[in-house]
């Protein structure tokens, strides 16, 4: 069967991997063939309306995408900003415990922390961009069924018994990537939180007014993130999963209203409910012969605090402009250069989330002394504050 040729192939189709191909496509002037696998058909990747899953989008996230060239007059960045929800200040509390931490965008002379976003509005968008650019093909719903590497490229045999080569394969399919066993790299799991994430959209009594929640409970964080009018996203993270998704709705909007507070009023419905474990997981290597990992399928993060899916979007960018600068695209060299340059912030974001729950979940009396002094002293010290915020902002 004939076999068709591409300077790179993205072995993913969601966010981060289409995220590659179009800063891949800006970054060279569209002068790489660029493949794109994704196994599942759009619609099935996420709910819509009020179903639809969210995600936040750091201040160093908005403008990198700022980077990327739709067409001659508009960019990524643009045009997601038309349905984005802006944070425009951060709420940190403890229950059970008055230390009570604001952390606004004005007072660090930003516009917004960052905003919130439906996937399933990035998602059009990204296709809708995909479509403007021949360089770039899509092959979905297929899969990648086998890889060969040589030491000048790689072949994949799709599910359909296609079989495509390129300079460099990049794994961006996601936790427990499929690509990187193929290739024979492990992944590792670092930390078992023992709970799990309950992911949903609630609507909410009062307005939001531009507010993100953080509230640290014994059970697990609560995070709310606003979205339109009074609806928020919710990750709820708790240690009883399928007792809370056994609950209806009323019930579940009860047991939250409890844990949370009130300051966002009544929490008034709530739409379809998702939960995973929460493990932290890295990939033993960023990188393999002519092969690459980006986003979850190079580790997966605990929520809090929204790193996870900002730190595989810094993975992206190194990777796209690795690529564009390398004489031998996918060369021992580059991948090299690309693992040391996202090794270290790699290693910081996983501290920084890993250790905050893990304080945060002990209830040691010392340790809650300690925190709840923390708290006070970060309400009070605007030094502080930027200190505590900056790694967040995701602007490496």
């Amino acid at each position: 069967m004939q076999q068709q040729h591409y300077d790179v192939i993205i072995g993913g189709g969601a966010m981060n991997g289409l995220t590659l191909a179009l800063a891949l496509n800006t970054f060279s002037a569209s002068k790489l063939r660029i493949a794109v696998i994704e196994k599942r058909q759009r619609s099935q990747q996420q709910g819509v309306g009020f179903d639809s899953r969210c995600v936040a989008l750091s201040d160093g996230t908005c403008r990198k995408l700022n980077r990327i060239k739709v067409n001659d007059k508009t960019t990524l960045w643009q045009q997601i900003q038309s349905f984005a929800e802006p944070i425009k200040q951060v709420h940190v509390s403890e229950r059970g415990h008055s230390g009570i931490v604001e952390i606004n965008a004005e007072e660090l002379h930003l516009a917004q922390l960052g905003v919130v976003v439906s996937l399933q509005d990035m998602g059009n968008t990204f296709a809708q961009a995909l479509t403007q650019y021949p360089n770039i093909e899509l092959f979905c719903p297929h899969f990648i069924e086998q890889i060969t590497v040589s030491s000048d490229q790689v072949k994949v045999t799709l599910d359909d018994q296609r079989c495509l080569t390129g300079s460099i394969l990049i794994a961006a399919d996601g936790t427990d990537s499929q690509l990187a066993q193929l290739v024979g790299i492990a992944s590792e799991e670092l930390y078992d939180f023992q709970q799990s994430a309950i992911i949903a959209n609630v609507v909410v009594s009062e307005a939001h007014q531009g507010r993100a929640f953080e509230r640290f409970t014994p059970g697990g964080p609560i995070a709310l993130l606003p979205m339109a009018d009074k609806m928020m996203s919710l990750v709820f993270c708790t240690k009883m999963p399928e007792t809370l998704l056994a609950l209806d709705d009323q019930q579940f909007l009860t047991h939250l209203q409890q844990s949370f507070g009130w300051r966002l009023g009544q929490f008034k419905s709530v739409s379809k409910r998702y939960a995973y474990p929460l493990k932290v997981k890295r990939s033993a290597t960023y990188v393999g012969q002519r092969f690459a990992l980006v986003g979850n399928a190079a580790q997966t993060l605990h929520p809090v605090a929204g790193q996870g899916f900002n730190l595989g979007i810094r993975d992206v960018f190194a990777l796209a402009e690795a690529i564009v600068k390398a004489e031998d695209i996918g060369s021992d060299q580059m991948l090299q250069q690309y693992q040391a340059e996202r090794l270290q912030d790699q290693q910081r974001i996983i501290g920084l989330t890993t250790n905050l729950v893990q304080i945060f979940s002990n209830e040691l009396l010392p340790l809650q002394v300690l925190r709840h002094v923390g708290l006070i002293s970060l309400s009070q010290c605007a030094t502080l504050r930027h200190t505590f915020v900056q790694p967040t902002l995701g602007r490496i």
